[in-house]
C-alpha cells in the first residue's frame, strides 16, 4: 500500500483507466503459465509496466514516458485482486532470502533506481533527501552506496527518523536545519506539492533537485526565479521501468536493505483500516502489507 494507492481510490489519479484494482507492489506464486510451464508454483516479483515498443518515445528507448503504457494497478487490473496476470516476461524469481513483504518494496526500488539514473553522479557529493518513506529511504542506501560524501534526510515523522537511524542514516526533523549546510543534490520523496519551493530554496547554488514524489494535480505557487538566481537543475522521475534485475542486485549484494522498511503485518480483515484512516499521511511513504499473494 502506498500514497499512490490511495490517490487512485479517490478518484484523483490523473493516468489511471478506471474502474480498475489496484496493487502495484506486490510479490506472489505463479498460478499458471502456458508459455513457461517451469514458472509455475515459483514465487515471484515482476516488472508491472508493459510498453508498446511502437510510439516516439519508445523508439528512443524512453519506454516509462511510453504513451499507451499499461501498468498493473493502474491500467489493468493490479494485485489487491485474488489473481493477477502479467506477460511471463516480465517476471523473475524472488530470492530465497526475501520475504513476500520484501518483494513487494522492490517495485519502490525500482523508482529509486531510476531517481539515481536522473540525477547527477553522487559519487563525492553532499545528498540531501526529503521524505523519510519507502522511497526516500531506499534513495538514501543507494546513495550511500553510490559514495556520496554526506547523507541526511529531512522528515518530521518520528517513527520514520527511528528507521532511518536503523539503517545508519542521518535524518532531521526539519528542512530549515540544512541551511548551515545546504546539499549539492537533493532528492524530494514527499509527492507534497507545497514542498517543492521549500526544498529549492535549500538546495544548494548550482545543484540539482530531484523530483520523484507523485503530487497528482495539487498546485503550489513558486517564483520561478529562485531556479534561475540559484542556478539550479530540475530533474523529474517517473515510475522505475526496466530496473528490476539492478533492484535485485542492489538487494542481493547487501546494497540496500528491504526487511526495516516493512510495517508489521496486517491481517485481511483489518484492510480497510489502512485505507479509512481519518490521517492518511502516516501511510504516505510508509508500507503497510497484509500478505503478499499467494505468499502467506
Amino acid at each position: 500500500m502506498c500514497g499512490t494507492d490511495l490517490r487512485l481510490l479517490r478518484g484523483g489519479l490523473h493516468d489511471a483507466r478506471y474502474p480498475v484494482i489496484p496493487g502495484h507492489e506486490w510479490a506472489g506464486r505463479v498460478l499458471a503459465a502456458p508459455s513457461r510451464p517451469e514458472l509455475v508454483g515459483v514465487a515471484v516479483v515482476g516488472d508491472g509496466m508493459s510498453a508498446c515498443g511502437q510510439c516516439h518515445m519508445c523508439a528512443r528507448d524512453a519506454y516509462n514516458l511510453c504513451a499507451a503504457l499499461d501498468e498493473v494497478g493502474f491500467t489493468r487490473q493490479g494485485a489487491f485482486a485474488e489473481v493477477l496476470c502479467i506477460p511471463a516476461a516480465n517476471l523473475r524469481p524472488l530470492p530465497g532470502n526475501l520475504s513476500g513483504m520484501e518483494g513487494c518494496l522492490l517495485e519502490p526500488l525500482c523508482v529509486a533506481l531510476h531517481a539515481m539514473e536522473r540525477a547527477p553522479d553522487v559519487t563525492g557529493r553532499t545528498v540531501g533527501i526529503i521524505g523519510a518513506g519507502a522511497v526516500g529511504l531506499l534513495v538514501a542506501q543507494l546513495a550511500v552506496a553510490g559514495g556520496a560524501k554526506t547523507v541526511k534526510l529531512a522528515e518530521p515523522v518520528k517513527l520514520r527518523r527511528q528507521i532511518a537511524a536503523e539503517l545508519g542514516l542521518v535524518a532531521c526533523a526539519a528542512l530549515h536545519e540544512w541551511r548551515a549546510d545546504e546539499p549539492e543534490i537533493v532528492f524530494d520523496a514527499t509527492g507534497i506539492a507545497g514542498v517543492y519551493p521549500q526544498g529549492l530554496q535549500v538546495t544548494r547554488p548550482g545543484g540539482s533537485y530531484v523530483l520523484i514524489g507523485y503530487s497528482g494535480e495539487d498546485r503550489v505557487t513558486i517564483e520561478p526565479a529562485i531556479v534561475m538566481l540559484r542556478e539550479l537543475s530540475v530533474y523529474g522521475v517517473l515510475s522505475g521501468y526496466g530496473q528490476l534485475d539492478k533492484a535485485l542486485q542492489a538487494v542481493v549484494s547487501g546494497a540496500v536493505r528491504l526487511a526495516p522498511l516493512v510495517s508489521s503485518p496486517l491481517p485481511l480483515s483489518e484492510y480497510r483500516a489502512v485505507l479509512g484512516g481519518s490521517d492518511p499521511a502516516p501511510l504516505r511513504h510508509f508500507f503497510t502489507i497484509g500478505r503478499a499473494a499467494g505468499l502467506g
